[in-house]
């Protein structure tokens, strides 16, 4: 029996949902080993245990693998639910820059996506629509419920909510990539909780009259 009749057999045990995150699961680990341009639906098959005909019955090509990767590293790892911003729009700010804290903070512990984030950059002149990918699927998202959140709560007077938006998540993203993807950590280490903190005085200060 070849390779790819054992990965058939094996596949007819195995639900369609599990499947599908078998597959994810494997990508990941392929696209960061090997990287994008590296990265063949044929090794991913190979890691996944599945025929590739299976992978492309999930997905159309290998950029929506990708999207499905970055996805499971990103949005599923933080829990964030956008069909149902409610429970964070609803938030007190102090508590809003908790949450957004906490979020930030699954990344950045997480190693697998400090290398999902070295691959894109490194990777994001060859293939800029990876790139795009990321802050469509990401960037664009988080900014839309935070700028939604200064939107409603109007006692804050932001003037420009998207702006603010940026601000919040920015000082994360950019403390992340310092002290983990540069290791800047090892220089100065500038705590979450001081960002976290700096970031509630100046909420608090917009609601001056």
């Amino acid at each position: 029996m070849n390779v790819q009749d054992a990965n058939s057999t094996a596949e007819l045990s195995t639900p369609r949902r599990g499947k599908r995150e078998q597959i994810v699961q494997a990508a990941v680990k392929t696209f960061l080993e090997h990287g994008y341009a590296g990265t063949s639906m044929n090794k991913v098959a190979e890691a996944a245990g599945v025929i590739k005909a299976t992978i492309y019955s999930h997905f159309k090509d290998k950029q929506q693998l990708f999207i499905a990767i970055i996805e499971e590293m990103t949005i599923k790892k933080v829990a964030i639910d956008f069909t149902n911003p409610e429970p964070i729009l609803s938030l007190e700010p102090d508590e809003f820059i908790d949450v957004l804290t906490g979020k930030f903070c699954v990344l950045m512990q997480d190693p697998e996506y400090h290398a999902l984030f070295r691959l894109l950059v490194g990777e994001s002149e060859r293939f800029p629509e990876l790139a795009e990918i990321y802050v469509r699927t990401v960037i664009l998202r988080g900014m839309g419920l935070a700028s939604k959140y200064f939107e409603v709560h109007k006692e804050l007077n932001i003037e420009d909510p998207q702006a603010m938006a940026h601000i919040c998540a920015g000082s994360f993203i950019s403390l992340m990539v310092w002290q983990q993807v540069l290791g800047g950590k090892n220089i100065m280490t500038l705590e979450v909780g001081r960002v976290r903190e700096t970031l509630k005085a100046l909420l608090r200060g917009q609601r001056q009259p």
